[in-house]
């Protein structure tokens, strides 16, 4: 997918615009762009579904699989994480969590922490790997 272009001497990635464009897309049309590459190219569709998951990618996840992911989270760095993420979503993944868990990550996120963005950017990274990880092991599934 890598050219380069002889005029203008530019290096076009178009793997990386790819993925870029993925994941700015929502779900639906996501997996059908994506079920359209893997007819053709069943590894290159399986390597961008991979490279397009992003912390908002796990809001398509069923709630069976969102519980999966978040329960594996300390609460601690759960309630960084939903501090910058909108209330629908707080909502949503408080409700599949124990009581007391979901207490525990409530208050967290009921802190100040605007000038903590750095810290709560890390927790949802961290989130995004164990949800990757269990995409990688087939526990759960994105696309």
């Amino acid at each position: 997918m890598n050219q380069k272009n002889a005029e203008n001497g530019v290096f076009i990635n178009g793997k990386k615009q790819v993925i870029e464009l993925l994941q700015q897309m929502d779900s639906s049309d996501k997996m059908r762009l994506l079920k359209n590459i893997k007819l053709r190219n069943p590894s290159l569709a399986k390597e961008l579904a991979e490279s397009c998951i992003s912390f908002n990618s796990i809001f398509e996840l069923s709630d069976e699989a969102l519980k999966t992911v978040v329960t594996q989270v300390r609460p601690t760095i759960l309630g960084l994480a939903l501090n910058l993420v909108h209330a629908k979503n707080q909502r949503r993944i408080l409700s599949l969590l124990s009581r007391e868990m979901a207490v525990h990550a409530f208050e967290v996120m009921q802190k100040d922490l605007s000038a903590n963005r750095a810290e709560c950017m890390k927790a949802q990274q961290k989130i995004l790997e164990i949800a990757l990880t269990l995409h990688k092991n087939r526990i759960i599934q994105f696309y």
